[in-house]
């Protein structure tokens, strides 16, 4: 059978590899001009272990990990430090769990995929017609084909979503923050370290592949353009205005700068959806079910989204309307057990208050004295 996937990072990347394993013709199309470069490193946690197993790819994933370092200093408004922060402590399912690299895990799911699967890179979709015959696309650049299924694996503003579900608004729910994220200048020194005052997390770390700047900052929702990057330049220099400690105004610099690499900037949101799938259309990762980046969970639950999507369909002969009770049964219960970590992460990622700050900086100090024994 025919199964068209639009995206081509953690989630297109895995359902192409389990669609094409078991048998279909996979055509990929991805917006950008090849597989997107940067973002923060992520976990490949608790159940995508066995997955990765499956994939044959647990090995290479743990030899490509980010190497752990010592706890990193946890800084006040000043500069000053007052704790030290191992993300171990929180961030683990289990004590298999693995950080890596988001070009690492893209290359190794990339390298995992057989022959055979079609890529178009500065592709998208731009209208979906189904029926009981298959899926009818047009193509941004006016090409067509048909499709037994297509899978919208393109994250949290999914194209494909809001073609065959309905609008963003309807689906994406703000979770209170935003995020951003940029690569450092390599010509100069940066202090891995996380600084915080009441509702901002500014953090410098390596995770192997050079110096990266984060932000957290709590905010409400912010109408702006996410396609428009000067505009989200803008709004991190505002966010980080409040702080002229530390490495944050050379950090301010590589974010305003429009030539840094590994940019990005985002709502810190969940995707909550009553079903995935509509005829012989499905979404999988981000764009499903996103469980917001102070879950920890979002590259997991892509990866066991998309083998089982791929399975149950498989199983039931290509029928969704046959694949669909199944497949929600079994991914929904982990599902909501991943979007509730978000609710969790965040009071220790970006406490609100001063009290909540300095009592959150006391259990940092008291796990730091607890594991050094």
């Amino acid at each position: 059978m025919d199964v068209l996937i639009s995206g081509a990072s953690m989630a297109g990347l895995s359902a192409a590899c389990w669609f094409a394993r078991l048998g279909h013709r996979v055509t990929v199309v991805e917006r950008a001009d090849g597989l997107r470069p940067g973002g923060a490193p992520i976990d490949v946690r608790g159940r995508a272990l066995a997955t990765a197993q499956r994939m044959g790819i647990l090995a290479r994933i743990e030899e490509e990990k980010v190497a752990i370092l010592e706890p990193a200093p946890v800084l006040d408004g000043t500069g000053a430090q007052v704790a030290t922060l191992d993300l171990r402590w929180f961030a683990n399912e289990t004590d298999d769990d693995i950080e890596i690299t988001r070009d690492r895990l893209n290359r190794i799911l990339l390298d995992a995929i057989p022959d055979g699967v079609e890529f178009r890179f500065k592709a998208s979709i731009a209208a979906i017609a189904d029926g009981a015959s298959g899926v009818d696309v047009v193509f941004a650049d006016g090409l067509r084909g048909r499709y037994d299924l297509v899978v919208g694996a393109d994250g949290l503003h999914s194209n494909v979503r809001r073609l065959a579900f309905g609008p963003e608004k309807d689906y994406v729910r703000h979770f209170g923050h935003y995020v951003a994220l940029v690569d450092l200048p390599a010509d100069r020194t940066w202090h891995r370290a996380m600084l915080n005052v009441p509702g901002l997390t500014i953090a410098v770390r390596d995770a192997g592949d050079g110096p990266q700047g984060m932000m957290l900052a709590a905010s409400p929702e912010i109408d702006y353009d996410y396609r428009d990057l000067d505009a989200q330049r803008r709004l991190i220099d505002r966010l980080l205005s409040r702080v002229d400690a530390w490495q944050v105004p050379a950090m301010r610099e590589a974010f305003v700068d429009p030539d840094a690499r590994g940019f990005y900037f985002d709502s810190v949101s969940q995707t909550r959806m009553p079903g995935w799938t509509r005829g012989n259309v499905a979404v999988i990762g981000d764009a499903g079910h996103c469980a917001a980046l102070l879950s920890g969970m979002g590259t997991t639950l892509a990866m066991v989204s998309a083998e089982l999507l791929a399975s149950t369909w498989t199983e039931a002969g290509g029928n969704m309307e046959a694949a669909s009770p199944l497949y929600h049964e079994r991914l929904r219960p982990y599902v909501e057990q991943c979007q509730a970590f978000a609710g969790e992460g965040a009071p220790i990622m970006v406490p609100p208050t001063q009290e909540a700050l300095d009592e959150r900086n006391a259990m940092f100090r008291e796990y730091a004295a607890r594991f050094a024994k």
